[in-house]
């Protein structure tokens, strides 16, 4: 594979999430230049491109992917859109980074693999959190065994929606709104990087009593075969909290506020409650930001390096996308 040395990505959609995801993590990449926008008004991408200091401004997201200067893409385009421009950018020969969910369907990740495999290039689903030490000693403690055998693992992804305007995608369950299809990637992006299995059986509930029927709360439980079982809830009404309780045979362990390096430089921290005697073991990793990270990976998976992670990433963002389905469609129709 041929290296390239200035990476140029075009911006799909004009996101709010663009400035913490993309646009200043990219000042900490030396090979990435961010080489132009484009957003379904010309406006927006113009507004966007002088804030910003971004060169070129296109007048579609078409135009951006016929650009032979631009080299990948980062689509920030409301979920049930996802689709569309992922084939559309795998079509015009871009490495693909996409926000999270990749799709909505398993038949949509299909499709996109069917183009992919014609195709010399790299797509990576944007769940940032992956690209971080903390989760390696988490697999670590699970697979040592220090602490006895994981009996259960309980997540909490609470976060109240501000300033949600009444258009936001979140909104509508047709677009794939809603807390399930925001948060239950995290949780189930975990359960796959620390045990490496597939969970035997799983199921959800809501209400669907958000806007527009959405699921503003959401449930579920995942089981796997070696008896480890999870519990999972996801919302934007419930108070704020962020937090992974791991119950081993010997002790208790907690991340704590995982969702903080997503704002920056911050450390991330957990706890380890001893059975046995009641001690605690506090841990803290030095300051990381998610983003800088999911980055700097893309331009290495883009110039060929760590093809073993990656294309566990995409195998992983595939199962994640088909159980994400099936959770979601047992809680709806049960």
């Amino acid at each position: 594979m041929k290296i390239i040395k200035t990476i140029n990505m075009g911006i799909i959609g004009c996101s709010t999430i663009l400035p913490r995801a993309i646009i200043g993590p990219a000042k900490a990449i030396d090979n990435l230049c961010i080489y132009g926008i484009a957003s379904r008004k010309r406006s927006k991408a113009d507004e966007y491109a002088k804030k910003y200091k971004i060169d070129r401004v296109f007048d579609s997201y078409e135009d951006l992917l016929n650009c032979e200067d631009i080299h990948c893409v980062y689509i920030a385009l409301p979920n049930d859109l996802h689709i569309e421009w992922v084939l559309k950018a795998i079509n015009a020969n871009k490495h693909v980074l996409v926000e999270k969910p990749m799709c909505l369907k398993s038949d949509e990740f299909d499709l996109i693999l069917k183009e992919y495999e014609k195709k010399n290039i790299k797509i990576l689903e944007g769940l940032a959190i992956q690209h971080h030490p903390w989760q390696l000693a988490i697999k670590d403690m699970v697979s040592s065994a220090e602490y006895g055998k994981l009996q259960e693992v309980k997540t909490d992804i609470c976060i109240i929606l501000k300033n949600s305007n009444e258009n936001n995608y979140r909104r509508f369950p047709e677009r794939g709104g809603g807390a399930f299809y925001d948060l239950g990637c995290y949780w189930l992006q975990f359960l796959q990087f620390i045990t490496g299995a597939k969970p035997e059986s799983y199921k959800g509930s809501s209400k669907f009593d958000g806007p527009n029927n959405c699921d503003w709360t959401f449930n579920a439980n995942a089981e796997y075969k070696s008896g480890l079982k999870s519990s999972f809830i996801a919302s934007f009404e419930l108070p704020y909290k962020v937090e992974h309780i791991l119950k081993f045979e010997k002790a208790t362990v907690k991340v704590h506020d995982f969702f903080r390096a997503c704002l920056g430089n911050y450390k991330i921290k957990f706890s380890i409650e001893v059975k046995e005697d009641g001690s605690i073991k506090k841990y803290s990793f030095d300051p990381q930001n998610y983003y800088v990270n999911q980055l700097r990976f893309f331009m290495e998976a883009i110039n060929g390096s760590k093809e073993d992670i990656y294309n566990m990433y995409l195998r992983q963002s595939y199962e994640r996308v088909n159980i994400m389905e099936e959770i979601y469609e047992h809680a709806r129709y049960s």
